[in-house]
């Protein structure tokens, strides 16, 4: 008996179903199958593609045949990803997927330069359509992390690339937030918010496109004040989320909970002012908690380790005063727990 089958006869024997249910048949492969059906999967398609190739390039200055090729790319991608679920197969979808879009980018490329503002902006509305439409929680999270750089691109080229990062947490908090809304695109949901939760711990841990501005002389105006107005900004969406969660549990905001939540987050806001990326990693370790997803908890607490990481090995201190500074951090926590334990125990000895 199956670990489902036996689930489903113990909540049968305690009635908690009134109806039959009927098991899906789909066994899930152990992840070292997954990898080699996957390595298969690239492999094969880089063979095909790579003969592939070869006859394209006949065509190379024939922007019209790329776009028709990428087309008719893009629809056999879409017909083999919504075939019966198959790792192998996702990965060749994935792969034809990304031969067509490469073809009609390339043709886009002919009429548009890369410096171009609006070039970017479209490529991350494509992604976007293709991260809803395309039949694949692996393409959803690729296209909604390409889309993620390409808008970081754009905003680079507007000088306003550190707001970009907090425009960017609000939409991964409003998805991961809404996950379980909207029932019959659950699995939109969570792979555009892993693919933006990826690409923003990137994005926030460096800046990769700043080779991209349009105006270099704006740049040393701005980058002094902006660095902190991104850190107000992640604070407040900081604040959002824990009202959103005080609200989900139907806590009273005068209540014990709600005030030591919001102080919290007013700590980290604080400290993230200086530790860059600090409100974000714990946004995402709340949110993980909040709605059980392992992973998203996995990322967050990596990220955490990453951020504070380099804020320790980017100050101009001694080893000795960054242990001293850390082992008073230490001591700082260690008695803020103290106090919540202290504080919330009579309430548990109540219930």
């Amino acid at each position: 008996m199956t670990d489902q089958q036996t689930l489903i006869k113990q909540l049968t024997d305690k009635q908690c179903l009134t109806a039959p249910v009927e098991l899906n048949d789909i066994l899930s492969s152990p992840w070292y199958i997954k990898l080699l059906m996957a390595f298969a999967g690239w492999l094969s398609a880089l063979f095909f593609f790579g003969f592939f190739g070869i006859t394209v390039l006949d065509f190379a200055d024939d922007a019209g045949v790329k776009i028709i090729i990428g087309v008719i790319l893009l629809v056999s991608a879409y017909f083999v990803l919504g075939a019966k679920q198959s790792e192998f197969l996702e990965h060749v979808g994935l792969a034809i997927s990304l031969t067509g879009q490469g073809l009609l980018w390339w043709a886009v490329i002919d009429y548009m330069s890369y410096k171009d503002a609006q070039l970017w902006i479209y490529l991350g509305l494509a992604q976007i359509a293709l991260a809803w439409c395309m039949p694949s929680f692996l393409h959803r999270i690729f296209s909604a992390f390409i889309a993620a750089y390409a808008f970081n691109v754009f905003m680079s080229m507007l000088a306003r690339i550190e707001v970009f990062s907090s425009v960017l947490m609000l939409a991964c908090a409003w998805l991961w937030l809404s996950e379980f809304q909207h029932k019959q695109y659950i699995a939109r949901f969570r792979a555009i918010a892993y693919g933006f939760t990826i690409a923003l711990l990137l994005i926030k841990t460096s800046y990769s496109f700043n080779w991209l501005w349009l105006y270099p002389s704006d740049r040393h105006l701005t980058s002094a004040f902006m660095p902190w107005l991104d850190e107000g900004l992640n604070c407040l969406i900081l604040l959002y989320v824990s009202w959103q969660l005080v609200n989900r549990y139907q806590l009273a905001l005068s209540s014990a909970t709600a005030i030591a939540a919001f102080c919290s987050v007013l700590l980290v806001g604080l400290a993230s002012i200086y530790t860059s990326g600090l409100a974000l990693a714990l946004m995402f370790v709340v949110l993980g908690f909040a709605s059980s997803h392992r992973i998203l908890t996995g990322l967050g607490v990596a990220a955490t380790l990453t951020y504070l990481s380099k804020y320790y090995y980017s100050l101009e201190l001694t080893l000795s005063e960054k242990s001293l500074s850390l082992f008073g951090l230490g001591l700082v926590l260690l008695a803020l727990a103290k106090v919540c334990l202290l504080w919330f125990q009579p309430q548990e000895d109540k219930r």
